[in-house]
Parts: C-alpha cells; structure tokens; sequence
C-alpha cells in the first residue's frame, strides 16, 4: 500500500533510472513513452502525468543516484522488506505472517494486528500440521508399493573408521633443518677453537 504521491515520486526516480534524462526530441511533449513502464498495480492517466512532471525535475541525475532516491524513499514505506506469508491463525480464520528484518508481523484483512521483535523471541513452535489451506493434498487412491528403507549413513561411518586404521604409517627421514645444522657448526667450531 502506497499514496498516489509516494507512487508518482517513485516511478519519477524509476524512469529517470530506465530512460535517463527527459528531452523533447526522445521523449516527446506527452507522457505517452511512459505507458510501456508499469509505476503501480492500478496506474491511471493521473499518475503517469505526475511522474512525467517529475521526471522532468531529475535531469541530470545519473542512474545510479536515481536508484538510490528510490531505495531512500522505499525504505519509508510500511510494508518495505516484509516477506508474506499467507496463513490460519487457531481459529481457521485467515491471516498473514509478515517476516523482516524487525520481527514477525500479523496481518489482518492488511491490518497490522501484532508485532514480534527478534530480541524479544526466544523460541518458535508450530504444528506439524501446517500447510496452506489450497496445498492440501489428496491420498492416491492406490496404495504405494515404494520402499521404506531410510539411509542413515552408519554404514559408510564405519567403512570410514576401517580406512583410516587401516591406513598405512607415513615412512619418511626426520632430518635437522639447515638452521640448526649451522648453529650447531658455529658452536662447535667455538668449543674446537677454545
């Protein structure tokens, strides 16, 4: 949900992005080269008007600084970063469950109706019964004749442990590094010359 103001600024910002700077020549004197960009889910001649006005106010302004005026005035909205999902609450009635980066929201009939902040949860539970009420699935009508067999990975742990004793030891000559050999020259050169 957005007002026709926040709707006009952001599709101003949109085609300044997409279509760069207005001018008479590419564009025309109408703002008929916006019809082929959608700005809303309901876009009418008004709003394409308005953001034609306002497009006209951005020239000059590269790509990149229009996307982000679009990003810094998105961010405003309510409903910006909310990831819904619909749901049933306990009484079958119809609800949305709205994940951000603040917490979980509830939605009715989109109303806010509660608010859960990530500091303040502590544990989630839910049913094992939870599915969207049109993903219900039917039962085949003839039984399965699949297998049962649930692969649990023990097997391939012990051939692992067997392989790693099994491994041969490593057979290589320790030797004194090239340091240590001269320290050890320097000193007995000391005790010899002494």
């Amino acid at each position: 949900p957005c007002s026709f103001v926040t709707y006009a600024l952001l599709g101003s910002y949109t085609a300044q992005a997409e279509l760069g700077d207005y001018s008479e020549l590419d564009h025309g004197t109408t703002y008929d080269y916006l019809k082929e960009l959608q700005f809303a889910p309901q876009q009418d001649e008004e709003l394409l008007k308005r953001i034609h006005e306002q497009h006209k106010r951005h020239k000059g302004q590269p790509p990149n600084a229009a996307d982000l005026h679009f990003l810094e005035n998105a961010k405003k909205l309510a409903m910006y970063g909310v990831d819904i999902h619909p749901a049933q609450d306990s009484e079958n009635v119809n609800i949305n469950i709205g994940v951000s980066a603040n917490g979980i929201l509830i939605y009715r009939d989109k109303l806010r109706i509660n608010r859960f902040a990530w500091p303040k949860i502590l544990k989630i539970s839910y049913k094992r019964n939870l599915r969207r009420p049109e993903e219900i699935r039917k039962r085949p009508i003839l039984p399965r004749f699949n297998s049962t067999f649930r692969y649990t990975g023990t097997y391939t742990y012990h051939q692992t442990r067997q392989l790693l004793l099994d491994r041969p030891n490593p057979d290589f000559e320790r030797s004194l590094s090239k340091r240590m050999t001269r320290s050890l020259d320097v000193c007995k050169y000391n005790l010899v010359k002494n």
